[in-house]
């Protein structure tokens, strides 16, 4: 963060929640637009499973689809295996929801996310859908605000247009069944005959 200007309470409950939960060696780091006229704050742990990046600060821009009572979320990325692109891939969904409107929810697909920084990977994009890893992370209250992190997984094009034809729960039921693990963004993508 900044030393010009103090964070609200929010976020700072919410990076100490993470540190509690999440545990490992922590850091929150700037992330600048490439006009550096925007900032975000991502949230990094490393530890000896792998990194985790969340945002901060994400739930100040309201996802709800009407005016009324406010949707706020925090987005969160779990890699097995270190590698520090994984923020730079969450930064550039956080930009994309808040400098474009992008909305997000459980199920929801940005396209080209993961490809951008991971030109190799068979995995190009990223599905939205409640963080499983931790309990009681699908709903957390921070400081008179109720928080609903999301978790975003990468996906191949094959699961994406899966999903979009069945439905995100159809693609995770699949994935249980196969015991598929997520968070292994080397995995091979699930195939469909």
């Amino acid at each position: 963060m900044t030393a010009q200007s103090s964070p609200p309470a929010a976020h700072k409950a919410w990076a100490r929640h993470l540190r509690a939960v999440v545990g490992g060696d922590c850091a929150v780091t700037s992330y600048h637009d490439d006009a550096r006229q925007n900032t975000t704050h991502i949230f990094t742990s490393v530890n000896g499973e792998g990194l985790v990046a969340a945002t901060i600060g994400l739930q100040d821009t309201d996802q709800s689809d009407a005016r009324g009572d406010g949707l706020f979320i925090e987005i969160i990325m779990d890699r097995r295996g270190a590698d520090e692109r994984v923020a730079n891939v969450l930064s550039t969904i956080a930009f994309y929801i808040i400098k474009d409107g992008w909305r997000v929810r459980p199920g929801a697909v940005f396209e080209s996310m993961v490809q951008m920084y991971f030109p190799e990977t068979p995995l190009p994009h990223v599905m939205f859908t409640t963080p499983f890893q931790w309990p009681d992370m699908s709903r957390v209250e921070l400081d008179g605000t109720t928080v609903y992190p999301l978790l975003a997984v990468p996906i191949s094009e094959a699961e994406r247009q899966f999903a979009a034809t069945h439905g995100s729960d159809a693609l995770e039921s699949l994935w249980e069944g196969r015991s598929v693990d997520v968070l292994d963004w080397e995995r091979r993508p699930v195939t469909f005959r």
